[in-house]
This record gives C-alpha cells, structure tokens and sequence, in this order.
C-alpha cells in the first residue's frame, strides 16, 4: 500500500490550526455558573482585562428586552456597578451614543464609557443583536473619573419557541490607567454574572413586559 507523504498530512493540519488561532485569542474558560448564569472569560494578550462572556436564559419577550435596554436612566438599577447613566445621543431607532460611570472599589478611580450601540435583527430567525464599541471621544473627559479607551462587545437575545430568551453578554475593554490585577480579574466575572442577575428581575417590570415596539419582531410560536 502506498503511503502518504508526511508533508500532505502535516498541511491541513497546520491550516486548520491556523483557522482557529487566526485571531490570537485564547479559547473561553468558565468562572462561574450559578443561577442560571453561566460565565465565561479569555485572557487578551497584551491586556490587563480579560474578554468575558455571560450566557442565561430569561422567560420574557425580545421586546421587553429591548425596551429595558432603551431606557438608558434605568441603567444604574441593573447593569453592575453603573452609578450614572445618560443618553448622548440618539441617532435613530437603531443607532445611539451613550455615556455611563462604572463605580470602582478603592484605590482606584472610577471608570467611565462613552459607548456606541446598533440593534440588528434578523429577518428569519429574529434573533437580536446589540453592537457595542466605545467612542471616547464623543464627550469631553470628567473630572475624577478615567476614560475607558477601548471597549468592544455585544448583546445578543435569541428567542427559543418556549417562551424562552437566550441573553448572551460579551464585552472586552481595556480600563485606561493601571488597575491591580486582582481587581482587573473580579470584575471579568462580577460584570457579566451581577449584571444578568439583575436583568432577570428587572425586566419583570410593567414597563417593559407591556411595551409596544413596531420595529421588534417577535418569533412565531407556532
């Protein structure tokens, strides 16, 4: 029998091993899965933030979801840590500019974003994605506070026929200034996981389960 030279073996090996480094990236590791709440991090190289990635599943609609992400004042009652929230700018339904304070434990310095968010639904399987990337530049610096430099992420929402809604939260930043390394490792994990513990209770609200929003659509149950 005729045997395959070791090079034609050794080839796609390395290409597909190239295919899934191609990004530098380390592979998600889990921190913590408690309530329902799954999370994940991945070390950045070059960073002193890991990327995290929060997944759980809440029983409410992809409209509800949205309009609890539309209310920017209400951020401070859910999102982790957030002390201050407020819209910069609303370009349209889709598109909007804003800005948050992330408190942060002693020494060191509060953090704030200035964020640039677009909702893209698509048309077959309804799922909802929210980009995230910070836009720094858009307000001038504040006193006190550090700008966070670079941000990157997503929500996505992805209704299941079971009346159920997949959250996914997925976010790498770089914190601007030197943060301890303990504390840079506690909040990969704190954010994503305390954030989607909060977002199971307040989406319950009124306002948001009997919101009407023309441009949601829901996935057909049937």
């Amino acid at each position: 029998m005729k045997k395959t030279p070791f090079a034609l073996i050794l080839i796609p090996l390395l290409s597909i091993l190239c295919l899934i480094y191609a990004d530098g990236k380390a592979e998600f590791t889990v921190e913590k899965e408690k309530n329902g709440i799954k999370v994940f991090t991945r070390k950045i190289e070059g960073s002193a933030l890991k990327e995290f990635k929060g997944v759980t599943s809440i029983k409410t609609s992809l409209t509800s979801l949205v309009a609890l992400m539309d209310d920017t004042a209400a951020y401070t009652q859910w999102l982790h840590n957030v002390t201050e929230a407020k819209l910069v700018q609303k370009i349209n339904y889709q598109e909007r500019v804003t800005y948050t304070v992330i408190h942060a434990p002693w020494p060191v310095s509060d953090r704030d974003t200035v964020t640039y968010s677009k909702i893209v639904q698509d048309p077959k399987s309804k799922i909802i994605t929210i980009h995230l990337k910070g836009q720094p530049d858009k307000m001038p610096p504040q006193g006190g506070k550090v700008r966070v430099p670079a941000l990157k992420g997503f929500w996505q929402f992805i209704p299941n026929k079971n009346g159920y809604v997949t959250v996914i939260y997925q976010v790498h930043s770089e914190p601007g200034g030197s943060i301890p390394d303990a504390i840079a490792n506690s909040t990969a994990t704190d954010i994503p996981y305390n954030t989607l513990l909060n977002m199971h209770r307040v989406v319950k609200a009124d306002k948001y389960q009997n919101a009407k929003i023309p441009e949601v659509k829901e996935l057909d149950a049937k």
